[in-house]
């Protein structure tokens, strides 16, 4: 069986999965597929094709026409057949040497099923000295994380921005086959839908899996694109949702995932209320920072009787200072986001690798460096 698969979601013509699939196919030697799942609607570029008609690595997943994002997500998965499934979109970039990297964890710490990274975030439209500087962490090591505290951190909202820190899941990060049937055995969502299936895939993962495993070595590098606030289907009493922020998209979806399992959504407490003002407090124009907080505020007098909305006190700050020191500083290496003069998340991630250590000298050197065990 194939070691890795790597999904790609193309949800539009306009998303050319041809840069990076090209990009995926330099390394002749590693052990993964190419899984592009598109809507039937949805005409792939000539010169991909050509690419996919040359390389029996690459699989083209139809799904039906119009699909949502969500349901695309999960067609991606169902067409893959590695032992590990990651996904990534169109614009992202992924280390190819992953393949390395899970075959040598199914070794070293075979009840791993769930393994994540840090990832890089790239804004293709940042202005050169109007952004902060990008961390490289100077630790490479892979551990093993607690159960326990991931959980907090994602569904109590400990420690969170606008969104939970949580690496874990499908997208950016990598799950096991055992695993992966797991999850898709539980029910299809039918009555709601997201536009952040990550967050959805990141609650399941947290839920059922056994072990986690952290990389401190980035492994990839995202396109950051903004969070559009879309109106969900939502046919369920609970006020927080994607048509407010990304602080209510994912809300919605921890109520919703634990809903299904027959559990109460637990989140409303301090730290998810300071989340919710982050969100309103990252706007950088006035009306709509306005309009989110006043949504938010409705929101929280709706839930439980309103005992949280006192809580909720956003400032507006209109300028913001960038971090944009260079150097070592408490673990990492601070650098320029445009360093050699890269403009998006291939060109960034390409450089940077450069000053990283190999994949295969943290898996064990040699013995993984085509990732599968020497005889």
């Amino acid at each position: 069986m194939t070691k890795l698969s790597i999904c790609i979601p193309v949800e539009t013509a306009a998303q050319d999965a041809l840069p990076l699939v090209t990009l995926l196919l330099e390394n002749k030697s590693a052990d993964f597929e190419i899984v592009i799942a598109k809507p039937a609607d949805v005409a792939l570029s000539g010169a991909l094709l050509d690419l996919v008609a040359s390389a029996a690595k690459i699989v083209i997943a139809d799904a039906d026409a119009g699909t949502t994002r969500q349901r695309l997500w999960r067609h991606a998965t169902v067409a893959a057949k590695g032992d590990w499934v990651a996904l990534v979109n169109p614009g992202d970039v992924i280390e190819t040497d992953l393949a390395t990297m899970v075959a040598f964890l199914e070794t070293t710490s075979p009840g791993v099923d769930a393994l994540a990274w840090n990832a890089f975030q790239i804004d293709r439209h940042a202005e050169p000295g109007k952004v902060s500087s990008v961390a490289i962490p100077a630790n490479y090591h892979i551990e093993k994380l607690d159960k326990t505290i991931m959980l907090k951190s994602f569904f109590y909202w400990e420690n969170s921005l606008n969104s939970p820190k949580m690496p874990f899941g499908l997208y950016h990060a990598a799950i096991r086959r055992s695993l992966l049937d797991a999850l898709l055995q539980l029910p299809e969502p039918q009555d709601w839908s997201t536009p952040v299936p990550q967050y959805e895939w990141a609650a399941k993962v947290l839920l059922f899996a056994n072990e986690l495993a952290f990389c401190g070595r980035p492994m990839s590098a995202i396109n950051v694109v903004p969070f559009v606030a879309q109106e969900p289907l939502h046919p369920w009493n609970f006020p927080f949702h994607s048509g407010i922020g990304i602080a209510g998209a994912v809300a919605e979806v921890q109520f919703h995932v634990l809903r299904e399992l027959g559990t109460p959504w637990s989140g409303g407490n301090e730290a998810f209320v300071r989340a919710l003002m982050i969100d309103c407090m990252m706007e950088t124009g006035r009306e709509a920072y306005k309009s989110k907080g006043n949504a938010y505020f409705a929101a929280l007098k709706e839930f439980e009787g309103g005992h949280l909305a006192p809580l909720f006190r956003p400032e507006f700050h209109e300028v913001r200072q960038k971090d944009q020191r260079r150097g070592l500083h408490d673990g990492a290496l601070l650098i320029d986001r445009f360093i050699a003069g890269a403009r998006d998340a291939r060109e960034f991630y390409a450089t940077v690798k450069l000053m990283m250590a190999p994949v295969g000298l943290i898996c064990g050197g040699d013995l993984y460096r085509k990732g599968t065990k020497a005889a």
